[in-house]
């Protein structure tokens, strides 16, 4: 479902009270939700999403387009930069890998490369845009799967990072528009609805949305004007948080009444 309705549904289900989608194209800057009527809201919730961008568009046009058939011997995993043009990539990888096949090489980086004479290897992969690349043992021959550098750490099971990090981000100048949108709104009430997603957070905060999420913050976000409340939810597990103002707390972000069309009883 889209983004909007997913919120609708986790917000309905959370606070029991009937959410209505609010931008309907008929005005330009219209904010997403809100609860009320349309000439009187009281609450009213705008969507953004925390994302990565130059990380997200290689992933999309690289890796998610799923593995490659190269006229070489092996089967390859390379990992490519996030800054890396795609193109480029597939241009440049059926020679490269032939080389290292040729030279019996199984996997280089800079971690890991077996003499100095690799070095001219190893800054033909910078150009490239390639961060790493192993053979592996399969069936079939030429299948070369792309990937790209993942995230990690110390696991932060208690979310200590997340309010500082909400408030950064809210408070950045690329929130303007959000921000903007709800103080237009008159509403009483203005939340931030938050899609954290991958790389698009720190791994500390990260780790806490994709976690058991058990536990809630010790310390309150200090939210930029308008903002009242905040939610806080990943598309990975089936738990986020919502800062109501005065304390944070869990809430379902999947199940009945989310997933589904189910409508809740709601006052």
């Amino acid at each position: 479902m889209a983004g909007e309705e997913w919120a609708r549904r986790i917000v309905q289900k959370a606070l029991n009270r009937v959410v209505h989608l609010h931008d309907d194209n008929s005005q330009p800057s219209m904010y997403d939700l809100r609860i009320g009527p349309a000439d009187a809201p009281e609450v009213a919730i705008e969507c953004v999403g925390a994302v990565n961008r130059t990380y997200t568009e290689t992933w999309n046009v690289g890796p998610a387009k799923g593995p490659l058939t190269l006229p070489v011997a092996g089967n390859w995993t390379v990992e490519i930069s996030p800054t890396a043009r795609v193109k480029t990539i597939k241009q440049g990888l059926p020679q490269f890998l032939a080389e290292l096949e040729r030279r019996g090489i199984h996997g280089i980086s800079h971690n890991h490369w077996v003499a100095p004479t690799d070095e001219h290897i190893l800054n033909e992969m910078d150009s490239i845009g390639i961060v790493h690349v192993s053979r592996y043992s399969a069936d079939y021959s030429g299948r070369v799967y792309l990937t790209m550098p993942g995230t990690g750490g110390c696991v932060d099971h208690k979310g200590t990072q997340l309010p500082k990090w909400l408030e950064d981000f809210m408070r950045n100048p690329d929130q303007a528009d959000v921000l903007s949108k709800l103080e237009r709104s008159g509403a009483t009430n203005c939340h931030a609805f938050v899609f954290a997603t991958f790389q698009g957070v720190p791994w500390s905060v990260e780790s806490y949305l994709t976690g058991s999420l058990t536990a809630t913050p010790d310390d309150p976000p200090e939210l930029p004007s308008p903002l009242t409340e905040a939610w806080v939810v990943t598309g990975f597990g089936d738990k986020g948080v919502h800062w109501n103002g005065n304390g944070w707390r869990i809430v379902a972000t999947r199940g009945p009444g989310i997933d589904d069309a189910e409508q809740n009883h709601v006052k």
